[in-house]
């Protein structure tokens, strides 16, 4: 059997190393002999054999670190590459208009640097595009955080020069879809989970951020959209979010997450996502 390790790091406290652990006990049912590899403890040279042969489950965003694994001879999963779009949604969106998945109305917006006001003609295409209020995104964010509400142009324009070092995005506000939205687990081309998230108050529906979980059963088309986001992106194991359209189901993408964590949603839905993903890994190596 080929050898294969969990790479996660496991210093930034115990919600994430509980995260790798869950993956690495799953492993260890199929391949006992499953590492679980600290990053804080890891040095990798470029093309390095320390992990050639291996298939690396890499949880953590170090696309460069993935990438030094990979050169090594190791299968990286997700793959570098996936990682990198996931983790810039300018990437994302980018890869989902251009697999014609249906996404809210995206602008990505000129970089500002730091003392650089935001451009009027800026604050004026967003209110012309997406229409106000208008989605603000940081391009890197994890857990809902990162993302604002601007009910104006002097919305857009504060959120923006206070951001001024950051790559944003702004997005058409899908008002059907406040403070609700459906997680979707997809592994290998499979939705092998899935839940409603809401808020009472915020228009985000993240558990991070105050949300409430509830077991759901997707509808055929809202596992295509997930399974065809997921391959657009590359993505073997992700967590695709869709917001609510006007006819109560998941119309539209809303975030292809790489790394997403996975706890909340077995608790919620009772799946035993690391088996599962444990069998479909293994059955593709």
């Amino acid at each position: 059997m080929t050898p294969v390790a969990v790479v996660a790091n496991l210093g930034l406290g115990p919600k994430f190393r509980d995260h790798a652990e869950l993956y690495w006990r799953g492993l260890r049912e199929l391949a006992p002999a499953a590492l679980l590899v600290d990053i804080e403890s890891l040095a990798v040279a470029p093309v390095a054999g320390r992990f050639s042969g291996y298939t690396v489950v890499l949880l953590d965003k170090d696309v460069a670190l993935g990438e030094a694994i990979a050169a090594s001879g190791a299968r990286v999963v997700n793959s570098p590459e996936s990682i990198a779009i996931c983790d810039d949604k300018r990437r994302t969106y980018t890869r989902l208009a251009m697999a014609g998945i249906p996404i809210p109305e995206t602008l990505i917006l000129p970089p500002l640097y730091p003392k650089q006001p935001m451009g009027r003609s800026v604050t004026e295409a967003v209110a012309a595009t997406t229409g106000l209020p208008a989605v603000i995104k940081e391009a890197k964010g994890s857990f809902g955080a990162q993302v604002y509400l601007a009910n104006g142009d002097e919305d857009v324009e504060a959120i923006s020069n206070q951001l001024a070092d950051r790559h944003l995005l702004a997005q058409t506000y899908i008002a059907s879809s406040t403070g609700s939205d459906l997680r979707l687990q997809v592994i290998g081309g499979e939705v092998v989970a899935a839940m409603s998230r809401h808020h009472p108050t915020d228009f985000r529906a993240n558990l991070s951020n105050g949300g409430t979980g509830y077991p759901y059963r997707p509808s055929k088309r809202e596992s295509e959209l997930a399974i065809e986001s997921a391959r657009a992106v590359g993505g073997f194991n992700v967590g695709v979010d869709l917001l609510v359209g006007n006819s109560g189901k998941g119309e539209y993408v809303c975030e292809v997450n790489s790394n997403a964590h996975i706890w909340r949603l077995m608790a919620i839905t009772g799946a035993n996502i690391p088996s599962i993903f444990a069998a479909k890994l293994l059955a593709a190596t």
